[in-house]
């Protein structure tokens, strides 16, 4: 099955945090990756759209999709966040509006929930299907877990409604000074891509090596518990995770997370548990994520949903 990536033609994805947007995308899962604009030249069976959209974009959509559907591949949008329904970026809108129109579907980077999952239940004819985060294991880096910081890498966006663990554990941190020690907190950012000034440039391969000068890395997947990137860039990094696994990772990542109780001695004591078993959950949930989430996993499951549309 031929699969080809399409992306916007002008957005700054040069700018985005991390590389799971745009042509970044594609390239660990060995897919051509075109702009919008070459969309019409019919040489692929599915057409995977990403969901950073400009308005010249949409305008190349829309005629591309007035082209009746049995002279065009399958059209799979691309979702990669639960909120992205209730979004006022009309560009973005624009992908929900397709809804149930002839040979239009969405490719989701994790189980459904929130308001994207609400979206799924209004569907009559679109069809939803399954592209996680892939496993790029060029990224991985390799440190010795004993030659690390015991702390606990922390990262992201500080929203109290869209991450309550990671907003709980940073309060708890700044009120109670015995647990500052356990913690390195690194500030989200901020979205260059959008227009605004970095707050810092550590990101991409410098975030997975700032996250593997320690033993631990905090994972939460937002108020939905979703599947984010830092899932698997905590297996690139090497680092034991703390927290919750996502839902979708829940029952074989489980294993290697110590429950998040919100105590900060239950952290404290992570931290300090004899090193060779440190060392077996790290290299326990690199496994996991290696082959749960490898590129020909990916797309040996994605084509398998795909011939399913077909055959309906």
């Amino acid at each position: 099955m031929r699969i080809i990536y399409f992306h916007s033609d002008t957005h700054p994805y040069d700018k985005a945090i991390y590389p799971g947007v745009g042509p970044a995308f594609a390239r660990p899962l060995s897919w051509e990756a075109r702009p919008i604009s070459q969309i019409g030249q019919g040489d692929c069976e599915v057409a995977i759209v990403d969901n950073r959209l400009e308005p010249g974009d949409v305008e190349r959509l829309k005629q591309h999709l007035a082209v009746p559907a049995s002279r065009r591949p399958l059209l799979f949008f691309r979702v990669s966040d639960p909120d992205m329904p209730e979004t006022a970026n009309p560009c973005v809108r624009f992908i929900f509006d397709c809804a149930d129109h002839p040979g239009v579907h969405y490719a989701t980077t994790y189980d459904p929930e929130g308001p994207f999952l609400a979206f799924v239940t209004t569907l009559k004819v679109s069809r939803v299907v399954h592209l996680p985060y892939p496993y790029d294991s060029s990224r991985e880096v390799e440190v010795r877990l004993a030659g690390r910081r015991r702390k606990i890498f922390l990262s992201g966006s500080n929203s109290k409604t869209l991450y309550p663990l990671r907003y709980a554990l940073r309060r708890k941190r700044s009120r109670f000074p015995w647990l500052r020690p356990f913690l390195f907190d690194l500030k989200h950012p901020g979205y260059p891509e959008d227009g605004k000034p970095p707050r810092h440039d550590i990101t991409h391969a410098r975030f997975v090596s700032l996250a593997s000068q320690f033993t631990h890395f905090f994972l939460c997947g937002t108020l939905h518990n979703v599947e984010l990137m830092k899932h698997v860039e905590c297996a690139y990094a090497g680092c034991v995770p703390v927290g919750v696994p996502a839902t979708s990772l829940k029952a074989t990542t489980g294993p290697y997370f110590r429950p998040y109780t919100a105590r900060w001695l239950d952290l404290a004591r992570d931290v300090f548990q004899p090193m060779p078993v440190l060392e077996e959950r790290a290299a326990g949930y690199r496994a996991v994520m290696r082959e749960l989430r490898s590129p020909a996993r990916i797309i040996r499951d994605l084509t398998a949903e795909i011939r399913g549309i077909e055959r309906r």
